[in-house]
């Protein structure tokens, strides 16, 4: 009790500290104020014209350029004519200044396995954020889904490295081309957040480089993000806003990364550390890098005005770069609302759902009169929108909830007797109402969690609430065509009632047209195509990553939340080992040969495909050779429908150990009935890799190693639902080891 007290005071907590949509029209009056005149391009560079606002500047006016200002902005150069620049939360929308049109998660995103939709979704929400008056959007999330409870696991994109950096930087490139500055976040290997200030990630190379570092690789190579966040956590013992491994010699130095680093909020620790380390701005504001601090590590040489000028140099050149200095603060030709942005919301989330089961047909629903539908549980009219925390939107141009959904596509916005009958029955009068329940041609059990229970400060429990597990009882023995919907940010416990219910589906946080999108669905006006992004386990143990995690993982303390955050001197560093290394989600189920309660990958369809007719580009490949592979996709069903095919890669024979496969490929395809269909994947020479320790000159610091002999290259709908195979060689007898390939 006194947990879920705290939780709701934390959430009020964030949800009033968001600024409100007079405070971004003060911000546009005060950046509008300042005299434009000096910021013609003249022909210059970017960095030429960073170089020499930086040579101009003081001292003083650097010191404050790299803290925050006003929590979400960068300090304005007046004297350079440069006005404030305006950062927002996040992936789902830009919350921070006023109503918003909330889309999808990013886990739900993830889920339509679809870049080109996700980049529709990405441009839409950049719109908006250039509407309001912003610049920087804090997001998209790319962190590991590594076990399933972590409290943002709904901001990110999954728990496969491939599929969240495809996706990302999808999404990134879109908000780049609207002139909006994505700060992919968090890096790196913040997967939990049971006291996320106070916890080191440790981890060995290998694991780093192959499992929680590709997806914002692939934003900074691929997606070309401008900007990157750093992570609350120590990695290996040091902090993330100040590990040099990570911003510079990797981040910098390997991926030739030329944007910006900003911290997450309050996550300094020292002073010189991040000075010296590759961040470049220090949020919400100065604490850690006040001038006074600053000046004193100048003093006593642990940092440098050298350093100083790094960060300012970066800021500048990023903003130069990326035009903002050389528009209106906000965009006159953006729409902040728009029914374009619904109707794209909408389309977004109807991709994102998942038919994880339906035994007998029991979906779609029938329609029509004489029909009566029940729908019941605590997210049927509370329907929950997003997860909490500073992605949390709470003031949307809309919201439809389950209950408003199902009658709008039932055609019964007053449950007449003209069309279907929509009955909402309370979960607190399952007595009085049983008889309707057993009368019903359906039942619709609403479960799952909310912002309050599910955010980030504090990881959710693995099982659904008591309440809704005993509903799910009471219903299915007084009715067996009951369909539960799940709403979370990722895999849950389904064991113990999953037999009961003929059909289930997980929705993952659908935005503010969480309600239409799920009752077209249930009715099948839309056919379902979504993918899990995640394992879903049937055993809480049979998740290697969780040993070690503690036992009341998901309550929390005011001591946990807030003692010693951003200050040393009140914390007791633990350390947590990633001692699964590798083998996270799917790449553990299947190489352990342990049996999901549903597979990474896995989501069912109102039609049937199959994939057949595989071949490939060559028999034989180099290590700097890539591979095509052809299938041939069918829609053997009677309804139009989309599949995704999923490509694998397994190694028959490693000198390393290695998962049995790894997504290294996917594309989705719209099959009308009967259409049979040629999909080509492209597979690049990283396909074949993996990260040797030991690889490089006399046993250097590692490298990406492509090692002599046959793959399998295996296509499928699902990581279990393998169709297709085909054996490829790489025939170089020689092997390659570089850090960047």
């Amino acid at each position: 009790m006194l947990s879920n007290i705290l939780k709701r005071i934390v959430q009020n907590a964030m949800l009033s500290a968001a600024p409100d949509a007079r405070q971004a029209e003060m911000n546009l009056a005060e950046a509008e104020d300042l005299d434009f005149t000096g910021l013609a391009p003249d022909g210059r560079r970017p960095e030429e014209r960073a170089a020499a606002v930086l040579t101009d500047m003081t001292l003083e006016e650097k010191l404050i350029f790299v803290t925050g200002y006003k929590s979400l902005g960068i300090h304005p150069l007046p004297r350079h004519g440069l006005p404030s620049v305006w950062m927002t939360d996040a992936t789902s929308g830009p919350r921070s200044y006023g109503a918003t049109t909330a889309f999808p998660s990013a886990v739900a995103m993830a889920a339509t396995w679809d870049p080109a939709l996700v980049a529709e979704a990405a441009d839409h929400i950049a719109e908006s954020t250039r509407a309001k008056g912003a610049s920087i959007l804090l997001g998209p999330g790319v962190n590991i889904a590594r076990i399933p409870t972590c409290g943002r696991n709904f901001e990110y994109m999954g728990e496969d490295p491939f599929l969240a950096g495809t996706l990302a930087s999808a999404y990134v490139k879109a908000c780049t081309e609207r002139g909006v500055i994505c700060t992919v976040k968090h890096m790196a290997a913040n997967n939990s957040e049971y006291d996320r200030h106070k916890i080191s990630s440790d981890l060995d190379e290998r694991t780093l480089r192959e499992i929680y570092l590709p997806a914002f690789e692939a934003t900074v190579k691929t997606g070309k993000t401008p900007g990157l966040m750093s992570a609350y956590n120590p990695v290996n013992g040091v902090w993330a806003s100040e590990n040099r491994k990570l911003l510079t010699v990797i981040l910098r130095e390997e991926w030739e990364f030329d944007g910006i680093v900003v911290s997450d909020w309050d996550s300094l620790y020292s002073t010189s550390g991040p000075l010296k380390s590759g961040l470049d701005i220090e949020m919400p504001r100065a604490r850690w890098l006040t001038p006074e601090r600053v000046k004193a590590a100048f003093v006593t040489g642990d940092a440098r005005e050298a350093d100083l000028d790094r960060m300012a140099g970066n800021l500048l050149r990023t903003l130069f770069s990326a035009g903002v200095y050389d528009r209106p603060v906000k965009d006159p030709e953006a729409r902040e609302f728009h029914p374009d942005h619904e109707a794209a919301a909408l389309k977004a989330a109807r991709a994102g759902i998942v038919l994880l089961k339906n035994e007998n047909s029991a979906l779609p629903l029938p329609r029509g009169p004489g029909i009566t539908i029940a729908v019941c549980g605590p997210l049927a009219v509370d329907s929950a929108v997003l997860g909490g925390g500073s992605c949390h939107i709470a003031r949307t141009t809309g919201t439809i909830n389950l209950l408003e959904g199902l009658k709008k596509v039932a055609g019964s916005a007053a449950g007449s007797a003209e069309g279907t009958k929509i009955v909402h029955v309370s979960s607190g009068n399952l007595g009085r109402d049983s008889q309707t329940i057993e009368d019903a041609d359906a039942v619709i059990i609403t479960c799952g969690f909310n912002y309050m229970n599910e955010s980030e400060l504090y990881d959710r429990p693995w099982r659904l609430p008591r309440s809704q597990r005993k509903l799910i009882h009471r219903i299915s023995r007084l009715n067996s065509r009951c369909i539960v919907t799940i709403s979370a940010g990722g895999g849950v416990e389904t064991e113990s009632w999953v037999e009961n219910v003929p059909a289930l589906i997980h929705g993952m946080y659908l935005g503010q047209t969480v309600g239409t999108a799920t009752a077209e669905i249930l009715f099948g006006i839309v056919n379902p195509s979504g993918k899990l992004p995640f394992t879903m386990a049937r055993k809480w143990n049979d998740i290697p990553a969780v040993r070690g995690y503690p036992r009341r993982y998901w309550t929390t303390s005011p001591g946990r939340i807030a003692a010693g955050q951003g200050n040393p001197r009140f914390r007791k560093v633990r350390h947590w080992r990633y001692s699964e290394g590798l083998m996270v989600g799917y790449r553990h189920f299947d190489t352990a040969d342990i049996e999901p309660a549903f597979p990474f990958g896995h989501g069912l369809s109102y039609t049937s495909f199959f994939i057949e007719n595989m071949q490939l580009s060559a028999d034989t490949i180099g290590p700097e050779d890539s591979l095509d592979v052809t299938v041939r996709v069918k829609n053997t069903g009677k309804r139009f429908g989309s599949e995704v095919v999923q490509i694998y890669v397994a190694d028959i024979e490693s000198r390393l150990p290695r998962p049995v496969k790894e997504l290294k490929g996917f594309t989705k395809l719209k099959l009308e009935p009967g259409e049979s269909v040629e999909a080509v994947i492209h597979l690049d020479k990283r396909a074949f890799r993996y990260w040797d320790p030991g690889a490089g000159e006399s046993g250097g610091s590692g490298g990406w190693t492509a090692e002599p002999g046959e793959f399998r290259i295996l296509a499928g709908r699902g990581s279990r639902n393998i169709e297709a195979e085909a054996i490829v060689t790489l025939g170089s007898p020689e092997s390659t080891s570089q850090p960047g390939a």
